[in-house]
């Protein structure tokens, strides 16, 4: 009897070391595509959808793909009520005409299934066919998959933003480790939906 308990025991925790290795991996993997990720300079949309954190540096990279043509308008999704637009643009920076007279402001969003929602009303409003997709390199994955599920037939192209959660930082940054690991089990759940 003792035997056998004693083997449940080692077959548990090998099965335990082996969960945790999986997973383990999984994550390392995960952070390693998202530290690879960079824009594809050739991109171009019909709009583009920048979403909130990171420091302002998404929304700086959304403004400055407008202004560059990439696409006509920008979206900045999941903007705090309690924030005017002119401490966005004080926080991202950026040309005030382009401000002016091509970015919309969506107020709604307070999660990344928010956003798909709030970025696939104002798609279909507005008849786009193609997006990029701004934000954050180790959010990128999550992303493109709950906006996708929002906007089936819409074509989604990411631009990735290095910003203060960096993956290359893991093991240096325990804020970037903590960041990346938080995103990549939000993403692990998505993908198991």
């Amino acid at each position: 009897m003792s035997r056998r308990r004693s083997r449940t025991r080692h077959f548990g925790a090998l099965l335990a070391l082996v969960v945790l290795g999986a997973l383990a991996t999984d994550f390392l993997l995960f952070a390693g595509r998202a530290a690879k990720l960079a824009p594809d300079t050739s991109h171009t949309a019909d709009a583009v959808v920048a979403l909130t954190g990171g420091s302002g540096l998404r929304i700086a990279e959304g403004v400055k793909l407008v202004s560059e043509g990439r696409g006509e308008r920008l979206l900045i999704s999941g903007v705090n009520p309690d924030v005017p637009i002119e401490d966005l643009m004080a926080l991202a920076g950026g040309d005030p005409e382009v401000w002016a007279c091509c970015v919309d402001l969506g107020y709604r969003a307070e999660t990344t299934l928010g956003n798909a929602q709030e970025a696939a009303a104002w798609a279909y409003e507005r008849d786009y066919d193609t997006l990029i997709v701004a934000t954050s390199d180790y959010h990128m994955a999550r992303s493109l998959i709950v906006l996708q599920a929002a906007m089936p037939d819409v074509e989604l192209k990411p631009w990735p933003v290095r910003t203060v959660i960096d993956p290359t930082r893991l093991w240096s940054h325990p804020k970037s480790f903590k960041g990346v690991f938080m995103e990549w089990a939000k993403w692990r759940v998505t993908t198991l939906e």
